[in-house]
């Protein structure tokens, strides 16, 4: 009879002047949390496997070193898979609906899954926070001072992320008075207290990762075109900004509401958006290897010239056409370092000489490569490349 009693009896007792239906109320944000978690697990995985392609091609093969190259964006991409199925098992319960269109029997499925996504969030953000730092360490290896930062930093993150989530996972003795609340005994902490201080640790967190790059990428000696390319690379990571800052305002206004299961989805909705960004933002680095050699594959297959320029030696300048990027593989982008170095490295000096010896003259180069024989153009390129670790 109870249960009977439960599944035509409103969660939420409606506002005056509205009735509860139970029978498709058609919430747009319910239909909008399917969509978006449809998106957001497919877009991340897609990207994902892109990296590993990626990966794959420029370690050689290697299975175990492809498993152990980025292991914090696999646990990453599986917390946020977990964090990202969630809500869809939420929108089930009601999740997405005003609380008095929804059943009360389904109030309890729907706090033990918001449970869930609460306790879930806090590794999947950081895993993905920790893997853009460690690009960054990896990328500003030579600014000793900056990468000590870096780490000093992540350690504040991990200080900070493990002692919250045990904080969630025991945030009621018993756990089970999360879900059943007023049908059993217990006590719980401040729900809203903890989501909002995990919500500002994001945003700051977040403003840290959009900065980091700016700064950095200033001290490069390079051409603006390529800082901007690098700045974008490595400071998109700093989009999820945005999702966390919306985020934290609704939390702010609408924490303490009564219509949690309408609420929660709001909020809910751009803490994934936050975490999916973030996973995208941490791939970049291998996705524009990827499009490099997809787009100098384009070039030469549509006739694209080029010149043959030997580094540190002295060629005739031929004017042959060539294919570039045809023969050329990732096994030169295998870290995130050597991904941006090609993006992060000064113009390089090319001089141009014009020589006329008597025909028949030949001029031999410590390569054995290349000889000149009469009138000609020569071009002589002098490359230095120099990495010099700064405190």
């Amino acid at each position: 009879m109870a249960s009977a009693a439960a599944q035509t009896e409103a969660a939420l007792t409606p506002p005056s002047g509205i009735e509860s239906n139970f029978n498709g109320p058609g919430e747009a944000l319910h239909m909008w949390n399917l969509i978006t978690q449809g998106l957001c697990i497919s877009l991340t995985s897609i990207i994902f496997l892109l990296r590993m392609y990626v990966r794959f091609l420029g370690i050689g093969y290697s299975i175990i070193a492809i498993l152990s190259s980025s292991p914090l964006k696999y646990g990453a991409l599986l917390n946020s898979s977990n964090a990202l199925t969630d809500p869809l098992v939420v929108g089930k319960y009601g999740g997405g609906y005003h609380q008095w269109d929804v059943p009360k029997a389904d109030l309890v499925p729907f706090n033990k899954t918001v449970y869930g996504t609460m306790v879930i969030y806090g590794p999947a953000a950081f895993l993905t926070k920790a893997s853009i730092l460690l690009i960054l360490t990896r990328v500003f290896a030579p600014y000793r001072k900056t990468v000590r930062f870096i780490y000093v930093y992540f350690g504040v993150l991990l200080a900070y992320y493990v002692p919250a989530i045990i904080v969630k996972i025991r945030i009621c003795m018993p756990i089970s008075h999360f879900w059943m609340g007023q049908a059993s005994n217990g006590s719980c902490l401040d729900e809203r207290a903890i989501i909002l201080a995990d919500a500002i640790i994001s945003v700051v967190s977040d403003l840290t990762i959009l900065v980091l790059p700016l700064l950095l990428t200033h001290s490069l000696q390079m051409s603006l075109k390529k800082k901007i390319r690098v700045i974008g690379i490595l400071g998109a990571g700093g989009l999820a900004c945005a999702s966390s800052i919306v985020r934290l305002v609704l939390i702010v206004q609408k924490g303490n509401a009564k219509d949690q299961t309408y609420v929660f989805m709001q909020i809910n909705l751009w803490g994934n958006a936050e975490v999916s960004i973030g996973i995208i933002c941490a791939c970049l680095p291998s996705l524009a290897a990827l499009l490099n050699r997809v787009s100098n594959e384009y070039m030469s297959r549509n006739g694209s010239r080029s010149y043959d320029c030997e580094l540190a030696g002295t060629d005739t300048l031929t004017g042959s056409s060539s294919k570039i990027g045809s023969q050329g593989s990732f096994n030169d982008a295998g870290s995130d370092q050597e991904i941006l170095a090609s993006h992060a490295q000064p113009d390089l000096k090319v001089e141009t000489a014009i020589r006329a010896d008597e025909p028949g003259t030949k001029h031999s180069h410590n390569h054995g490569l290349h000889s000149f024989t009469g009138h000609g153009i020569m071009k002589t390129v002098d490359v230095s490349h120099t990495i010099t670790t700064k405190e």
